[in-house]
């Protein structure tokens, strides 16, 4: 599958000059920043290793659209033996730096773009004392060196007798050196009995060559040579883990490099695609070209299964259904456009039916990954998809697969499943593995305390979607209510009140979603950290029929209002739960234990030796929800 050997440098040049050595069209045209030029010079001067360089066999299963290093004649117009897939920045830098006859194209140190002309200082190279680095030079393009404000030319390199006369000989003659070296050597016999710094000319020149010149003509690197039945899967993953600059090959780019052999750029495709899903619905902002490709895939191998059963084929023998990076990278273009138009119009259907679940932007979506599902259910089902009682069965789907959150790891075979099974589900009521094993322990509700847990987004849409109310308006919360109000998740019981040395009540309880609400943000400053008896005794004053909209929260106002936290966190707890549970469209359970068992557990105690109104605010704003911001961070 593949060889390591080392190469000489001398054929790895001539390989990337002869365009033997290519690079696959989705790397990047890019050069080392001038100090690593100047370091990867010294490096090889003094025979020290640079690393190795990959590349990969033409001919197999992987047909790229390449082109030559930068720096190659654009007219050498051949198929390439091998594609460059790592070390493409070396090879380049070395390519240009010592084959090349025009200047490097490089980086200054503030990343700005610079043409440059490499030289070695003879004289410094041979000084134990000086860095070998600090022998590499480099100048401007046109061999000048200016100093003053430009003003000043300060090192002139720009005629080959000043070359000889300073003693700097160009990177580019380093593999082929004796011509120049016989020219230097005659610029300095003429001028003889002038002394030269280095002593005698002739012995100067042999120490430069034995020292340093050898270095550059016997230099090896390390080639790892992937042969070219080396699987798509296998190029993918290597290149993930060793390439380490230019473009991070994952599988979505190397699809794209194979299509661009056939003259279809689907990154071009995709941003059309892309900026049209996004533009339509922000639940769809998340969505990248990989999990596009997947949806088609899952599309793509079903097709496949199915018409390799009905051609005669057991359902043993017939091909699964995946969507794995193999399966992505055996995609072929007719695949791709078979499949893309219908997967772009199922991720519009699946933006749809989130929004009815009352999850609007992508930071709401609780798993992104399973959109991919969903899309390709809406292409398999179609207008299957139309009846209530059909949405009613993918909303239990949904909504198991987050609470039992199922995404969170080994999705690609958990997509296939879905696929069949909820398809299943839908037409004929045959429940599927993911609905039937889902399960929620009232344990996780508690533990549920940041907004980047699926099942913490999921709980906040599932409110909505069940009635929550505007806290100041008594609307029902929608995504334009959403906005407009400015509505966070925000503490019930505030931090400020739950943490004061009186309470000293456990953050893994306040913290809890139980104890956590959607609230619009004036009323969170009205709030502030008072104790709910109150800052509800304030609400009041401004919203008609609080307590209803309590109720709406799964609160119950007459706990709120004598301040009793544990309680209060007892009964709302479970009616979490009941509300979690009917979404999956299972039995609930009573988790009231469960919760009176984390409050002991955490030492809380309800009764304390100041009533309970004496905890108060320095005015309506004085304190802020959570770490002094308005909403949850």
């Amino acid at each position: 599958m593949f060889e390591t050997n080392p190469i000489p440098l001398k054929k790895l040049l001539d390989d990337v000059e002869a365009a033997r050595i290519q690079l696959p069209d989705f790397q990047r045209g890019w050069v080392w920043g001038d100090d690593r030029v100047r370091g990867l010079l010294a490096s090889i001067s003094r025979g020290f290793p640079i690393g190795a360089v990959m590349t990969l066999q033409s001919g197999g299963d992987i047909r790229f659209k390449c082109r030559p290093v930068e720096g190659v004649s654009d007219n050498t117009v051949v198929d390439p033996e091998a594609f460059l897939l790592d070390g493409q920045q070396r090879l380049t830098s070395l390519y240009q730096a010592l084959r090349y006859d025009g200047p490097v194209a490089t980086y200054d140190n503030r990343g700005g773009r610079i043409e440059r002309r490499y030289y070695i200082d003879m004289v410094k190279a041979l000084d134990p004392d000086v860095d070998r680095e600090d022998a590499i030079i480099s100048v401007p393009k046109d061999k000048k060196v200016r100093g003053d404000f430009g003003r000043e030319i300060v090192l002139d390199l720009s005629s080959p007798e000043q070359e000889y006369e300073k003693h700097m000989m160009p990177t580019e003659r380093l593999m082929d050196p004796m011509d120049w070296l016989f020219a230097y050597n005659d610029h300095w016999q003429r001028k003889y009995p002038i002394e030269h710094p280095g002593g005698d000319v002739a012995t100067f020149r042999n120490d430069f060559k034995d020292e340093v010149l050898t270095n550059y003509a016997g230099y090896s690197l390390p080639v790892i040579r992937l042969d070219k039945e080396v699987p798509k899967e296998a190029v993918c993953t290597i290149f993930e883990k060793v390439n380490t600059g230019g473009v991070t090959l994952n599988t979505f780019e190397l699809v794209t490099a194979i299509f661009a052999a056939e003259d279809f750029s689907l990154r071009d495709d995709w941003n059309e695609r892309r900026d049209l899903l996004h533009a339509q619905f922000g639940v769809l902002q998340g969505i990248e070209g990989e999990q596009f490709l997947q949806a088609v895939a899952l599309l793509t191998s079903q097709q496949r299964r199915k018409q390799a059963i009905e051609n005669g084929s057991s359902r043993d023998q017939a091909p699964g259904i995946s969507c794995k990076k193999r399966d992505l990278l055996e995609l072929s273009l007719r695949d791709y456009r078979d499949w893309a138009d219908k997967v772009q119009t199922g991720f519009l259907e699946a933006a749809k039916f989130l929004n009815r679940q009352f999850v609007f932007t992508k930071n709401d979506v609780p798993y992104n990954t399973q959109l991919v599902p969903l899309a390709a259910l809406y292409v398999e089902l179609g207008k299957e998809l139309t009846p209530a009682n059909a949405v009613k069965r993918v909303e239990d789907w949904y909504w198991s697969g987050i609470f039992s959150e199922a995404y969170g790891s080994g999705t690609e075979t958990q997509f296939s499943l879905d696929l069949v099974q909820v398809a299943e589900y839908v037409r004929n009521g045959t429940e599927p593995r993911l609905v039937t094993e889902a399960s929620f322990n009232p344990e996780r509700l508690i533990s549920l305390r940041t907004r980047n847990s699926a099942a913490y987004k999921g709980l906040y849409a599932l409110q909505m979607k069940n009635g929550a109310t505007d806290w100041r308006t008594g609307k029902r919360l929608s995504l334009a209510t959403w906005h407009a109000e400015n509505i966070d998740i925000h503490h019930i019981f505030p931090v400020a009140w739950c943490s004061d040395s009186k309470r000293k009540i456990a953050d893994g309880l306040y913290n809890s979603v139980i104890n956590k609400t959607p609230i619009d943000a004036r009323t969170n400053r009205i709030i502030g950290g008072q104790s709910p008896s109150r800052y509800l005794a304030k609400l009041d004053e401004e919203i008609e029929n609080l307590d209803q909209v309590l109720r709406t929260h799964w609160l119950q106002p007459d706990l709120l209002r004598k301040d009793q936290f544990a309680e209060s966190f007892v009964e709302r707890g479970q009616a979490m739960l009941e509300l979690i549970h009917k979404a999956m469209s299972k039995r609930s359970s009573d988790g009231r234990d469960a919760f009176r068992k984390a409050l002991t557990s955490a030492g809380y105690t309800d009764t304390f030796d100041e009533d309970i109104h004496d905890y108060d605010a320095v005015g309506d704003e004085a304190y802020t929800d959570t770490d002094g911001s308005e909403g949850e961070q």
